[in-house]
């Protein structure tokens, strides 16, 4: 264990990968914004968020949480994010696989999401992006990649390639974004989950950004949305008010909508949602 302050009080645990450029961007801005106190080596405080810096990659962080001498509620990592396209973009999403494991966790596992969180998120990310004249696209993305943990956890990145990695202004924005996702607790959203579309799930984003739902979890157009896994996603979203469907990238959408119906739930689609 590592003998961190011994509060009672609940946590927002932060984590930065020493590997990742970007994580070790954002946190550099972290402590230079805002009033970490260093409490030991690779440990910083500041009011109820608690930043501290491991060895392995975040995505491979199984139950993290278990490390630290405190009580946890909330798990943040700042991360990069990698893609062949190489678009320069801001991006938040719950980690968790509905399928094999290829990139941390557990097959078949998701973490437990915060939707509300996640819109705060992406919302501050759009507004410095504004402000700092930020030449990148601000996206939700998909459900994936581990690790898997105990508690609420959200990834907030910057992406894609080492050059947008180490980028100060973006470093900065998400620095921002993600000290605003600590206060979901200040807020309440009506809670959904998303179903289709492709990775970078834009009409969900667009929800986020401009209408009243938080999303948690997405099952995008690759994964099967079968009543187990929406099940699944139902369960660990943080409480679920409604399924918001991207219809034209649902696969077999009228047997999906079908499915849902079995759940009691109200069934928008985005496209209509965002008229």
């Amino acid at each position: 264990m590592l003998n961190t302050l011994q509060q009672n009080h609940s946590m927002n645990l932060i984590l930065a990968s020493k590997q990742d450029l970007a994580g070790m961007n954002i946190a550099h801005h972290l402590t230079e914004l805002f009033d970490f106190e260093k409490i030991q080596e690779n440990h910083y405080i500041c009011k109820d968020c608690f930043l501290a810096f491991i060895e392995k990659d975040s995505v491979y962080a199984e139950f993290v949480e278990k490390e630290f001498d405190r009580e946890i509620d909330f798990i943040i990592f700042a991360s990069r994010h990698s893609s062949e396209a190489g678009v320069p973009s801001l991006t938040a999403h719950t980690p968790g696989n509905f399928g094999a494991a290829d990139f941390g966790g557990s097959p078949e596992e998701i973490c437990f999401s915060n939707p509300t969180a996640q819109k705060l998120a992406l919302k501050e990310l759009q507004t410095q992006k504004n402000e700092l004249n930020l030449d990148f696209e601000v996206s939700m993305e998909a459900t994936h990649h581990g690790p898997l943990t105990g508690k609420l956890t959200m990834f907030i990145e910057i992406g894609s390639h080492k050059e947008q990695w180490t980028n100060k202004k973006a470093g900065e924005a998400v620095a921002v974004s993600l000290m605003k996702a600590t206060e979901y607790q200040k807020y309440t959203f009506p809670k959904a989950v998303g179903i289709g579309g492709g990775h970078y799930c834009q009409k969900h984003t667009r929800v986020m950004l401009f209408r009243t739902h938080a999303i948690g979890h997405v099952l995008a157009k690759y994964v099967p949305v079968t009543k187990e896994n929406v099940t699944k996603a139902v369960n660990r979203n943080g409480g679920c008010d409604a399924f918001i469907l991207d219809w034209k990238g649902t696969p077999q959408r009228s047997a999906v909508a079908e499915m849902l119906e079995e759940f009691s739930l109200p069934i928008f689609k985005a496209k209509t949602l965002l008229r």
